[in-house]
């Protein structure tokens, strides 16, 4: 009995291992080129978005690879369809060396993609990775749009023993855009191209649609006469730029007695209205209707004279 038992036995485990039963398990997988890693950077273009995959691989066995060949694949997750797909040959890869092969291509949709990577040796797959991004568009920013209305300058009171004045300038600002937290107002009093003052102030929270003025306080000298040029700044930016259309002399204002002044931009040039210009006929009119001062008296006399001689010989006559 038993030595049936023992041979039933075998002939169970001859059989298991002739048919492979016992070494499923433990049979080692065969070493080929492999995939280690993958980076993936997004940029957007217009309404598209540029993906540039680098894909690692390493060939782990004793002998060179045969011919190596790379395709990325982009898929919407939430209908499974392929956006897009790039393959590039990679070539061959030595027996434990390591490589990498970057491709680029365009990806028409935004939002959740999977970027599914093959590799393949002599036309068969051997190894995938995958991963997942998300592809955001570049929303742009509001950007607020201040530009200036008016200036308005008020003399503070002389110093220096009137030698010096300090007055305020005030430009006028209109936000027509987005809110901005923070807008610099420069101001420049100039007399001549080498002699220049300027101050500046921060206005925050200037809303939409909202007027404000930035005040500044500078200290000058009284007797020269300024033009003023005012720059609005945000963000680092010059994004308006104003002058005033005439010089003004500060020490003929009154003190703290505020005066507007008309800003036109900094391009646009003063337009100087023409001289009217008389008709031909009326300037001959009037040059005729002109004497000599002094002529018109000296005629006179003449004549007087003339009459008077005139008379004497008539009485010498008689």
């Amino acid at each position: 009995m038993k030595v049936v038992s023992f041979l039933l036995f075998l002939s169970i485990f001859f059989f298991c291992i002739s048919s492979g039963c016992i070494n499923e398990n433990v049979k080692e997988e065969t070493p080929h080129p492999v995939i280690t890693n993958a980076d993936v950077m997004s940029t957007p273009i217009n309404e598209e978005f540029e993906l540039t995959v680098t894909v690692y691989m390493q060939n782990p066995m004793d002998i060179d690879t045969g011919s190596l060949s790379v395709k990325v694949k982009s898929k919407d997750p939430s209908t499974n369809l392929i956006t897009a797909e790039k393959t590039e040959n990679v070539g061959y890869l030595k027996s434990g060396s390591e490589s990498y092969k970057k491709l680029s291509f365009n990806v028409p949709e935004s939002g959740e993609q999977l970027v599914m990577i093959e590799l393949f040796e002599d036309g068969s797959l051997i190894d995938e990775y995958t991963t997942q991004i998300r592809l955001i568009s570049e929303v742009a920013e509001p950007v607020p749009n201040v530009i200036l209305t008016d200036l308005m300058i008020k003399t503070i009171q002389a110093t220096n023993y009137g030698k010096d004045i300090i007055f305020e300038a005030s430009p006028g600002l209109y936000n027509q855009g987005e809110e901005a937290d923070k807008v610099t107002v420069a101001v420049t009093a100039e007399v001549d191209e080498y002699t220049r003052y300027t101050g500046s102030v921060v206005v925050h929270d200037l809303e939409q649609n909202q007027r404000k003025r930035g005040t500044v306080r500078m200290t000058v000298p009284a007797d020269d006469s300024y033009s003023f040029n005012v720059d609005v700044i945000v963000n680092g930016e010059v994004t308006s730029s104003a002058r005033t259309t005439s010089s003004v002399k500060l020490h003929d204002l009154k003190l703290e007695n505020p005066v507007t002044c008309t800003l036109i931009e900094a391009e646009s040039p003063v337009e100087e209205e023409p001289a009217e210009e008389m008709p031909e006929e009326e300037q001959a009119e009037d040059t005729a209707g002109e004497q000599t001062p002094g002529f018109g008296l000296l005629m006179l006399i003449i004549t007087l004279a003339g009459a008077a001689g005139i008379i004497r010989r008539n009485n010498r006559k008689n």
